[in-house]
């Protein structure tokens, strides 16, 4: 009797499941249910919306499976695979509860044609529609190309919406040489706020400027839902990043984009086996604009100046600080137009051909049996200086060796590498010492000679020559002031 009535009961659970399957699939594979979601998605956005396919699955939860959904006129949302899983009881009731959402291989061209809804649109009276999405679980989205001014950005994601609040447990980014990982929390009303923590291996910061550029609202074009740009709040870090073809590690930064203004604060990373820290604002838009404040500290110098494209040339550790700005159409215009001010130091470094001051010095003179070789080191180089115009100009510059210090002002044409400058030589007394006696009488200031010269050729291949002018009218001067002093001296006794 108990084995029957089990029997019974399951042939009767049987039952009730084929004729719920049976309905479901009947009341899902109708055309007027794909009908019915293109008019109620046409209505809230206000765009034509076509949907190619509208079908039923029941295994392992009963879910709508979308195709080939169009939106605009033309088209700028391609839907290609949408799956919309939900509660049983109310799909019979033309609603979506606790809906789980599949976004795949689908491409979003920006900006969209219609705007997020606001609380009240998401609250309103929509009884009369043939099917209400009432609440969303979970959002996936798998290979969705996002495009804007001619740039692309591939994304994936695993999220959840409860009301407005979007939460990212997995969202991965890809444009160009960029790959982000990102998770954290987006508001989407009253206005698009989102604050986020990305990961990457390897970023590129020309790519993401230019992103955040192509992204960024059109000043001239008004959306067909107004409403405030949004605004996102990331701390980035990336073990590998680029800029141009400066090589960085260790990057770290807090990102900043409100509508068309951006900032990267606390901006700090490895490069030429030194530290950089400092923060860039920019507005970007058509024309970009950058405002770059930075510290440098014990950059070696070497690996500098063969990047710059002057190897062997410059040696030591280099500290600085500056601030700069420019603007223009792209990165690459910006950077032509910067202009700024600044200070560097080098210590513990060396010159190429430095020591032909001692050289040239003691072929006038009478080297020591005891004097040392000449050397190409420094101590220490300090200057002031501003960028224009792609020139670099010292203001002030002063070097520090064991032969003698340079004291001077010049600049370097970033295009043509070509320097240009004066300066002072100070011989060191031991090498003053040493100089021809009529070096020492014409051309020394107290127990040292000063020698004017002047600076030419190239940042490779650098020309110091000595102003024989300049050096002639301070001899005549040193001449009358010691034979004055002669005169003096004889008048004295």
């Amino acid at each position: 009797m108990v084995r029957r009535l089990i029997l019974a009961t399951v042939a009767a659970v049987a039952v009730l499941v084929v004729v719920a399957a049976g309905a479901a699939y009947w009341f899902f594979a109708r055309d007027g249910f794909r009908r019915a979601l293109e008019a109620q998605a046409t209505a809230w956005s206000g765009q034509p919306v076509r949907i190619g396919a509208a079908r039923a699955q029941f295994l392992p939860r009963l879910a709508i499976q979308l195709e080939e959904i169009r939106v605009g006129d033309p088209v700028q949302l391609a839907l290609e695979d949408v799956e919309l899983a939900a509660d049983i009881r109310p799909l019979f009731a033309g609603r979506l509860e606790n809906a789980d959402v599949r976004v795949s291989d689908s491409r979003i061209d920006m900006p969209l044609p219609f705007g997020l809804p606001q609380p009240d649109e998401a609250g309103a009276d929509t009884s009369g529609a043939p099917v209400r999405i009432v609440s969303i679980r979970s959002i996936a989205l798998r290979n969705v190309r996002l495009r804007s001014r001619d740039r692309e950005i591939v994304v994936s994601a695993d999220s959840s919406l409860d009301d407005t609040t979007l939460s990212l447990r997995r969202f991965t980014a890809d444009a160009g040489g960029t790959t982000l990982a990102v998770e954290g929390v987006v508001a989407l009303s009253p206005r698009v706020d989102a604050q986020l923590r990305a990961t990457a291996n390897r970023l590129d910061l020309d790519e993401l400027i230019a992103l955040a550029a192509a992204f960024a609202p059109e000043p001239a074009v008004r959306p067909a839902t107004p409403g405030p740009a949004p605004r996102i709040a990331a701390a980035i870090s990336a073990e590998q990043a680029t800029a141009g073809t400066v090589q960085m590690r260790q990057f770290t930064t807090e990102l900043g984009l409100d509508g068309e203004s951006m900032a990267l604060n606390r901006l700090r990373f490895e490069m030429f086996g030194g530290r950089y820290e400092g923060a860039i604002t920019a507005r970007l838009g058509t024309r970009l604009s950058a405002t770059l404040d930075s510290q440098i500290t014990d950059l070696d110098v070497a690996q500098l100046a063969a990047f710059g494209g002057a190897p062997d040339t410059i040696t030591g550790r280099l500290s600085g600080a500056g601030k700069f700005m420019g603007a223009g159409a792209d990165v690459a215009e910006l950077l032509r137009g910067a202009r700024g001010d600044g200070t560097a130091a080098i210590v513990d470094g060396s010159i190429r051909r430095l020591q032909l001051v001692r050289t040239v010095v003691l072929f006038f003179g009478r080297p020591a049996p005891d004097a040392q070789k000449g050397t190409d080191r420094f101590d220490r180089l300090d200057t002031e200086f501003s960028l224009a115009n792609r020139v670099l100009r010292a203001q002030a510059f002063s070097l520090r060796s064991s032969d003698a210090d340079i004291v001077g002002a010049g600049s370097l044409n970033m295009e043509t590498e070509a320097l240009d400058g004066r300066a002072d030589l100070v011989l060191s007394e031991v090498l003053s010492a040493q100089a021809g006696t009529d070096l020492y009488r014409y051309t020394r200031e107290g127990n040292r000679v000063v020698l004017p010269a002047s600076v030419g050729g190239t940042l490779p291949t650098p020309r110091l020559t000595i102003d024989a002018a300049a050096a002639a009218k301070r001899g005549l001067r040193n001449e009358i002031e010691r034979r004055l002093k002669g005169l003096f001296e004889g008048v004295g006794r």
